[in-house]
């Protein structure tokens, strides 16, 4: 939670650094807008508002008896379309229809002043602007509408550089939209009546018309006596009893000629047999049961005799005439069904004529019948429509002479005694807030297009370097700025060079840190009064330090301490019995040696990849606890890539507001692509003079070297 705030307060106060830091620019910026808007604001012409309160009711009063409808309704009449309503009659007092009517009553199109014409004072000028002034368009512009919430009361405000004209403008369009209001309803109304009295001539003519059609077509079907509705129930009881008659016909003709049938398929044998099955006839039946008696009797004789004997043989003759005398009866009774069956037939046809007879009949019936009420309608219609038009032709009438109107007015307006327009305080106050948004956007602008590193949440976040610390710029007034730390070792830059010095020794307790790379991405960056500065503080802690110059090209700590340059690092490298001893220098700070780099190499980089810079490298170890190699630039040359490969690590030195995003980069990348191990990055030339930035970063090292002694293990 306290890490969480801390966070947050230092973005707080970084966010202030920037606004501190371009504070100019913004007060530049403000001012500006200021100034700008106070000017505009005062040579803006003094408007004054006047506002009539009006009521917009949903319906206007009606004057027609109970029941009766307005022919032209002013106002909504219903609640489905409120909204719709209103805004419709919003814009109507706002339309240039409104407008014109107050212009033409007031001789607003020739007065100079509203026109604002007023001040030209060459006549033909004047003349030509008052031509092409439009006083209708600029008085409706000047109105506008302001509804009340939860109510129908709306006030009409209008502004004007006059008072008094403004007040009266108010009242004018407020009377101009109720008079409109109420000559829209006449002007429609009248146009109402005038088109139901020409409908009502042409339907009382239509009327008469179907009324003579209705009685010719009477008279043509011959329907005048009784009526259609007597005839047709007349009519249509006789064709159910025809067709009744008719089906009972029909039943008896099929009847016959199922018997017929029967009776056709049986031969003479079964006829005898079986006839009396289907024929109900009394001789038949005592025929049959002879038959039987007689065919008992043979059947006993045969028992007895053979075929051949005389009684046998007479008893056959007994069956025989038996049956002939059946077969002549059932011939007799085909006969009867046959002309049972014609007599049948003939009454099924002439009751089937009769029914087609009478169903002719009443299709030509219903035929006159559906004629005779297609008339009729008409004829209903036209009276039920003629007398609908006649009422509304007297609500018409009644309406067009009445003036109700669902528009009043409730207050007049009053004559303003302030402006409105124009606001200078309100105006002043928009515009400091604007311009203090804006400045603020600006300056945080311009810090982004600052491409430089400048704050430790860069590094971190931007680069995944690690942030061991800063070192504050120094004082305009320190001469030697290499050595100020040596000689002033209990100031500020002091304390902030051994939490460095801290952070680096106990970030990672695991691996020992022997020998160190201090380098940066570009030139004039702070990493040889960096690796000086360290190197002392080291000292001051007790280690065995050895400062050596690497850089083969430009080296500088020479010049520092004051010493000559003609042997150091080369000589080593280059001859392997030369004694370390005799290649270092003192420094004047106890516990650390200054090796210059020696002889300049015409191949820097190849020198310090060879056998014998691995054999010094082993030999300074042997004799130093810390050893700290001040290399080239990064990005200029590859000595330093050279270098950290064969080290425990290095040190990246930033310049705040100098070293670029792109340049840091680049050098993290090639250090990074030979697999240096980066021990961090150090925000070098902090400069403490500006308000909160300094003390943000002073207060983070002394926390920082505080928690670093008593925690060693746990600072990162």
């Amino acid at each position: 939670m306290d890490e969480t705030r801390d966070r947050g307060g230092a973005v707080v106060t970084a966010w202030l650094f920037i606004l501190w830091k371009h504070k100019w620019l913004v007060m530049t910026f403000a001012g500006l807008i200021i100034a700008s808007t106070f000017v505009f604001t005062r040579r803006q012409a003094v408007i004054y508002e006047a506002s009539t309160q009006i009521v917009i009711d949903l319906a206007a009063p009606r004057y027609l008896p109970q029941g009766g409808s307005e022919v032209v309704s002013l106002g909504l009449g219903n609640t489905w379309n409120t909204k719709e309503f209103y805004e419709t009659q919003y814009r109507i007092i706002r339309s240039r229809m409104v407008a014109e009517k107050v212009v033409e009553k007031l001789g607003l199109d020739r007065d100079l002043a509203f026109l604002g014409i007023d001040d030209i004072e060459d006549p033909q000028e004047r003349a030509q602007a008052l031509e092409k002034a439009d006083a209708a368009t600029l008085l409706a512009g000047r109105v506008k509408v302001e509804p009340v919430a939860e109510s129908q009361v709306v006030f009409i405000k209008v502004r004007d550089q006059d008072p008094a004209r403004a007040r009266l403008l108010a009242d004018e369009v407020a009377e101009a939209y109720k008079q409109q209001n109420v000559d829209r309803k006449v002007s429609a109304a009248t146009e109402a009546v005038e088109w139901l009295r020409k409908q009502a001539t042409q339907l009382r003519e239509a009327e008469l018309a179907a009324n003579e059609a209705l009685l010719a077509y009477k008279q043509a079907q011959d329907i005048l006596g009784a009526s259609l509705a007597d005839t047709q129930n007349l009519l249509g009881e006789e064709l159910q009893d025809a067709r009744k008659r008719l089906r009972e016909a029909r039943q008896e003709t099929a009847g016959l000629r199922e018997q017929m049938q029967l009776v056709k398929r049986l031969s003479a044998a079964e006829a005898q047999s079986s006839v009396d099955a289907v024929l109900d006839n009394g001789l038949i039946q005592q025929l049959k049961a002879q038959l039987v008696g007689l065919e008992n009797e043979r059947d006993e004789l045969l028992k007895r005799y053979l075929d051949k004997h005389p009684d046998v043989l007479t008893a056959n003759r007994k069956i025989k005439r038996v049956k002939d005398a059946l077969a002549v009866e059932v011939a007799g009774i085909k006969q009867s069904l046959q002309r049972k069956l014609d007599v049948a037939a003939r009454t099924e046809q002439r009751q089937a004529s009769e029914v087609a007879e009478l169903e002719q009949t009443a299709r030509q019936l219903h035929t006159k019948e559906r004629g005779y009420q297609e008339l009729a309608t008409a004829v209903e219609s036209k009276k039920e429509l003629l007398a609908q038009v006649e009422l509304r032709l007297k609500e018409a009438e009644l309406q067009a002479d009445s003036r109700a109107n669902n528009v009043r007015i409730i207050d007049k307006a009053l004559t303003p005694s302030a402006p409105v327009s124009p606001r200078l305080m309100l105006n002043l106050a928009v515009a400091l807030l604007i311009s203090l948004v804006g400045g603020f956007g600006l300056a945080f602008l311009v810090e982004q297009l600052d491409s430089t590193v400048k704050s430790q949440e860069q590094l971190e976040r931007d680069f995944g370097l690690t942030f061991l610390g800063v070192i504050p710029r120094a004082a305009a007034s320190i001469k030697n700025t290499d050595r100020y730390i040596l000689e002033n070792p209990t100031s500020t830059a002091a304390e902030c060079v051994r939490t460095v010095r801290t952070n680096l020794l106990f970030m990672a307790p695991e691996r020992e840190l022997r020998t160190m790379l201090v380098t940066s991405a570009g030139p004039r960056e702070g990493k040889t009064s960096t690796c000086v500065n360290l190197g002392a503080t080291m000292a001051y802690a007790g280690s065995r330090v050895l400062l050596v110059d690497s850089d083969l090209r430009r080296p500088r700590l020479h010049r520092i301490f004051d010493m000559t340059n003609d042997r150091g690092l080369t000589n080593l490298i280059l001859d392997a019995s030369v004694a370390v001893a005799d290649m270092v220098q003192p420094s004047g700070v106890e516990g650390m040696d200054v090796m210059c780099s020696g002889p300049l190499p015409p191949n820097p980089a190849e020198l310090l990849q060879t056998k014998g810079f691995r054999r010094t490298l082993e030999r300074l170890k042997d004799s130093y606890d810390r050893v700290i190699f001040d290399s080239p630039p990064v990005v200029a040359v590859t000595d330093a890539q050279v270098l950290g490969m064969q080290l425990d690590g290095a040190l990246l030195v930033v310049r705040a507001g100098q070293t670029t995003r792109e340049m840091l980069r680049k050098a993290r990348r090639l250090l990074s692509d030979v697999n240096v191990h980066i021990l961090g990055g150090l925000l070098n030339s902090i400069d403490v003079t500006r308000r909160g930035y300094g003390q943000y970063y002073y207060r983070y090292y002394r926390q920082n070297a505080a928690y670093a002694e008593e925690t060693p293990n746990e600072v990162s």
